[in-house]
């Protein structure tokens, strides 16, 4: 999912880059015995799953909130419905930060296992 947009390039393969890494390092941080989401998920906890999706969903709201206002903002190319927009950003990009969340948490937990092997302190959520 990282490699085809770089092979393949085109405005319609964002989406995979934002999963990539999560498809990617997630199941390495299960298989280490770290925090993951597949690991919640085996578990039938979907507790962080959800509070990661709304948090980057509500986060992502509260930056095109603040985008829309400024004077030099970020201008977005999204192809699918670009003309159906909530702020500045076609509301399909919206999707994008959930994902994003996720991808934070998941790298998170990747660095602070490979940098600092003794930390053993749980994220709570």
């Amino acid at each position: 999912m990282l490699a085809i947009p770089v092979v393949f390039p085109s405005a319609y393969l964002a989406a995979p880059v934002w999963l990539g890494f999560i498809f990617l390092l997630d199941p390495l941080n299960a298989r280490a015995g770290g925090e993951s989401i597949l690991g919640d998920l085996r578990r039938g906890r979907r507790g962080r799953l959800i509070n990661l999706l709304v948090a980057g969903l509500v986060c992502g709201l509260v930056w095109e909130f603040w985008n829309y206002w400024a004077h030099s903002k970020w201008i977005y190319n999204v192809p699918i419905f670009p003309e159906v927009k909530l702020f500045e950003m076609p509301v399909a990009g919206f999707l994008g930060f959930p994902a994003f969340a996720v991808e934070c948490f998941v790298m998170y937990v990747a660095l602070r296992r490979w940098l600092w092997r003794g930390a053993g302190r749980r994220i709570s959520l």
